[in-house]
């Protein structure tokens, strides 16, 4: 893939433009993952190349394809959706760097649903839905990961509104 910004990538994402070959595995990063990837974009730390495949429109029609994530779900929505090309339509195929963009994505524009600690894996309610926020107050905590920026993955009931 030429060099192109990480808007870019997320408009493409959302156009189709940009999709998955079946080969790839499923989305598996944590939210700390996550975290951690805008904290190193936030400090101007590179986040890595990702590899295409510029598919000709003869041959998108002989391969499976699936769309990126953008709201993740441990519970029940696991699984990247289909995606079929236009017919006549050639794409890129994302071959390295899916967890890196598909992360972007849920970040940017998505959400991200885990299980509440202690809670019962069987009920969708343990599993309450949150966006990525940036706390620009302030710094994070000191932690382990050395993280600097203050990211969070928060419910709107956990939101504090700003007098």
């Amino acid at each position: 893939m030429p060099e192109i910004t990480i808007a870019e990538a997320i408009r493409r994402i959302q156009r189709g433009d940009l999709i998955l070959p079946a080969i790839q595995r499923e989305y598996v990063w944590k939210p700390g993952q996550v975290v951690g990837l805008f904290d190193s974009l936030m400090r101007g730390y590179p986040v890595g190349g990702f590899l295409s495949w510029k598919v000709a429109p003869e041959t998108a029609s002989r391969f499976r394809f699936y769309g990126f994530m953008k709201d993740f779900n441990a519970f029940n929505n696991r699984h990247n959706p289909d995606a079929d090309p236009l017919a006549g339509q050639g794409v890129t195929a994302v071959l390295d760097g899916q967890q890196r963009l598909t992360s972007f994505n849920i970040g940017l524009r998505g959400t991200y649903a885990y299980k509440l600690p202690r809670a019962w894996s069987n009920l969708a309610s343990s599993y309450p839905v949150r966006r990525l926020y940036l706390n620009v107050l302030g710094e994070a905590e000191e932690n382990e990961a050395g993280l600097r920026y203050d990211f969070r993955f928060l419910t709107d009931t956990q939101l504090v509104p700003h007098p």
